[in-house]
């Protein structure tokens, strides 16, 4: 069976040295066995060339080190435009990016908003969102988030 710990210990310092300052480990294992590495380069980019380079140094990786018994698939991907952003250093780094938000108690009235995260002061975060093509912010409590990710405003 694949170990996300065993895994992460074997690849860090390689993406360390290609430039990957972000990864995050997955396994799928409906309706096959996936392992899924999602990346980002330190500029927060990433392109297909690089994803390429890093699956085959993992998958050299993975095979000298014999992870698994069972077949599996390796998908090394970017995060995508809807990153979900894991922690208070992540939402810190995507000020003023277009932010999708659930709370878990609703704040003037809302328990879910999309807007555009203008700071983080003291673990609280404000938001810039329209109402009726009216400009509004508010205040939201970082503990008060069920979940936060990068959103594609239309």
């Amino acid at each position: 069976m694949l170990n996300k710990e065993k895994i992460d210990e074997l690849i860090s310092s390689l993406l360390v040295e290609n430039d990957i300052t972000k990864h995050r480990i997955s396994i799928i294992t409906s309706p096959e066995l996936i392992l899924e590495i999602c990346i980002k380069k330190s500029d927060g980019s990433m392109d297909l060339d690089t994803c390429e380079k890093i699956s085959s140094l993992i998958s050299e990786v993975l095979d000298a080190n014999n992870i698994s018994d069972s077949k599996y698939t390796l998908d090394v991907c970017s995060f995508g435009a809807e990153e979900v952003l894991d922690n208070l250093s992540d939402v810190i780094n995507h000020i003023n990016d277009y932010v999708h938000i659930e709370l878990r108690n609703p704040t003037k009235g809302l328990d879910q908003l999309e807007g555009y995260l203008k700071e983080v002061v003291n673990n609280q975060l404000s938001v810039e969102y329209m109402v009726k093509n009216i400009k509004k912010t508010i205040e939201i409590e970082y503990d008060n988030i069920k979940l936060i990710r990068l959103a594609v405003k239309f």
